[in-house]
């Protein structure tokens, strides 16, 4: 029976979960919320170097972080920033409007860039046809992990600018479930041989896809062949700060903020985290099938944790998330839209015992 930790929200399903006799899991006894760096020494490392014709250089999704790091570069802080979005098939229209909506309202130059040949659509497909008969999707994200920091990279690069902000927050980078890629082989093993050589012939298509995205966008340091690296950067490249590291991270306060200020919009969803992407419920769908809980859910245990949010409210949220009717219909969408076959559609469900 799965049983979950009394302070926030994980499972005993999670991989090195361990509980103490009160039922409080490893994870929260070994929290410690980490401090705000400072405005003012965010301010000085900003104002250390400065650029050409920009002071940073900001990526920017619709969602609220990102935004409101445009907002405080731009309106709070009086930088002169530069917006860059990544722009790939699979960000929601309101998203898009997001975008320009704030942009326009800050008077931010916006720069949209996009790969050529509808690379990310053809990625998935196959990538997806690949993963069928596992019933999991990971690596979906292996595009935008590299394609987001490539393109930052280039443009700070091409015109001289010193810093890339980030609105990542310690909320999102803290787990840490394991090798994906042995996960992956676990389920690997137990499929047939003829999926396990409809695995290698659409995955290597998909590694295709990656390795032409590299080549339309190079970064220093990165092999184009070793397409799943997650992507470093150089020394020599821009400086990556992450704001909310010196300035506090207040959801209520960041969503009012860019209402008011901007015009931005709220989604039509109890928890605007991460809604940009139609893909995102997908790794909701693989990650509580491998460990029990969605990756929305191991966000809103770190919101629990650093007194952000109440596990009663968390657990509500929770529930609506990771309600497996809607999970599969999300997974449905995406794979009709890449117009998979439905008879390769019907293993993701089989195996997953849906």
């Amino acid at each position: 029976m799965t049983t979950r930790c009394v302070r926030c929200l994980m499972p005993s399903t999670y991989p090195d979960i361990a509980f103490d006799s009160e039922g409080v899991c490893n994870h929260c006894l070994d929290y410690t919320r980490p401090e705000l760096l400072g405005e003012e020494l965010f301010l000085q490392k900003v104002n250390s170097r400065k650029g050409k014709a920009y002071d940073c250089v900001l990526g920017i999704s619709g969602g609220k972080d990102s935004c409101f790091v445009a907002y405080l570069a731009k309106k709070k802080y009086r930088l002169r920033a530069l917006a860059v979005c990544y722009d790939f098939p699979f960000m929601v229209d309101l998203a898009r409007r997001n975008i320009r909506t704030v942009c326009d309202s800050l008077g931010l130059e916006l720069r949209v860039v996009k790969t050529s040949n509808d690379l990310e659509r053809a990625f998935m497909r196959d990538h997806l046809t690949s993963l069928s008969a596992t019933g999991t999707t990971w690596g979906q994200c292996l595009f935008c992990h590299y394609g987001i920091a490539a393109v930052l990279d280039r443009t700070a690069r091409r015109e001289g600018i010193p810093f890339v902000l980030s609105g990542v927050t310690s909320d999102e980078v803290w787990w840490d479930p394991g090798s994906r890629s042995r996960i992956l082989a676990r389920r690997l093993k137990d499929v047939s041989l003829a999926d396990k050589a409809l695995f290698g012939l659409y995955q290597s298509r998909a590694y295709l896809k990656l390795v032409e995205q590299r080549r339309q966008f190079p970064m220093p340091g990165n092999s184009r062949l070793n397409a799943y690296e997650h992507p470093r950067t150089s020394v020599d490249g821009p400086e990556t700060i992450r704001v909310f590291d010196y300035v506090e991270w207040d959801h209520d306060v960041i969503e009012t903020t860019l209402k008011e200020e901007t015009g931005w919009q709220k989604p039509d969803r109890s928890l605007s985290w991460r809604y940009d992407c139609v893909l995102e419920p997908l790794l909701d769908y693989t990650y509580k099938r491998e460990f029990g809980i969605s990756s929305a859910g191991l966000y809103l245990c770190s919101l629990i944790r650093s007194g952000r949010m109440s596990r009663e409210e968390g657990l509500s949220l929770l529930e609506e998330i990771e309600d497996q009717a809607r999970l599969d219909a999300c997974l449905r969408t995406v794979l009709d839209s890449l117009e998979i076959p439905r008879h390769v559609q019907d293993k993701f469900f089989r195996a997953s015992g849906a």
